[in-house]
């Protein structure tokens, strides 16, 4: 919802009855932490719906500067979150960048630097998730379980988005079972490969067997966050109609989450 105020957006994400919000703190957005005064933090704090999440694109595989950077952006998101709640601060997610086929030989930095991040965020009161993204360096459960284990930190967690895993032929339930111990909410999107590209879409306009992820999720007895993404692929898209997205998504999920 880029092209709408906070306020707004908050709002319209109300009315369609999600049940929680995320804020976009990436640059361009209305949401950037440095043009929320305190009015306005303090107007996110009062209205009604719990944010849950912040996201920002951080990437581990930058140049030192450019590390020392995102770093303070953490600091910066933290501060946000304990401005909007102290109690129940939103946790902040971000990807980890890098390419598949270097994997082997930049895991151990990115560990490294993956320890900082959690180290900024622990000691300025927030929890950090991060996710395999198709295209990445991390790009499955594996080798995301292998980052979450190297740093061990309290503050640190996974994101499961099984988007990026069926772009890679991978099994839900593997994939599910691998990563969901270990990970602190779930994203939802249907995706397809484009001429061997990936193409993110909207939940439930895909081949995603919701059914089934949601039997497995009661299965397991998940209570945590779901998050619906749309895609920045969609976003861009002319004509794309933000509040026409968002309740169609909800629309398509609500059946599989109403208790019967």
């Amino acid at each position: 919802m880029q092209s709408l105020d906070v306020d707004k957006a908050l709002e319209q994400i109300h009315s369609i009855g999600y049940d929680g919000a995320e804020l976009c703190l990436m640059e361009g957005w209305p949401s950037e932490p440095f043009k929320l005064n305190v009015p306005a933090r303090r107007r996110i704090r009062e209205q009604p719906l719990p944010i849950t999440s912040m996201i920002e694109n951080l990437n581990l595989l930058v140049s030192d500067p450019e590390y020392a950077r995102h770093l303070d952006r953490i600091r910066i998101a933290a501060a946000l979150a304990l401005d909007i709640s102290e109690k129940n601060p939103p946790l902040l997610q971000t990807v980890l960048g890098g390419k598949p086929e270097e994997w082997e030989q930049v895991k151990g930095k990115m560990a490294i630097r993956l320890a900082g991040w959690a180290r900024v965020a622990e000691e300025n009161g927030i929890k950090l998730a991060v996710k395999s993204h198709i295209g990445s360096a991390s790009d499955t459960p594996e080798k995301l379980i292998w980052l979450l284990d190297q740093v061990k930190s309290p503050a640190l967690s996974g994101i499961y988005d099984y988007s990026h895993f069926q772009l890679l032929n991978l099994d839900l339930e593997k994939t599910l079972n691998t990563l969901l111990p270990s990970s602190s909410f779930i994203t939802v999107k249907d995706g397809r490969l484009v001429d061997g590209k990936p193409q993110f879409l909207l939940p439930g306009d895909g081949t995603t067997d919701y059914n089934k992820y949601f039997k497995l999720l009661k299965a397991k007895n998940y209570r945590g966050w779901m998050l619906v993404e749309i895609s920045r692929q969609l976003q861009v898209q002319a004509g794309f109609d933000p509040i026409a997205a968002a309740r169609k998504s909800y629309q398509k999920l609500a059946p599989f989450l109403t208790p019967k």
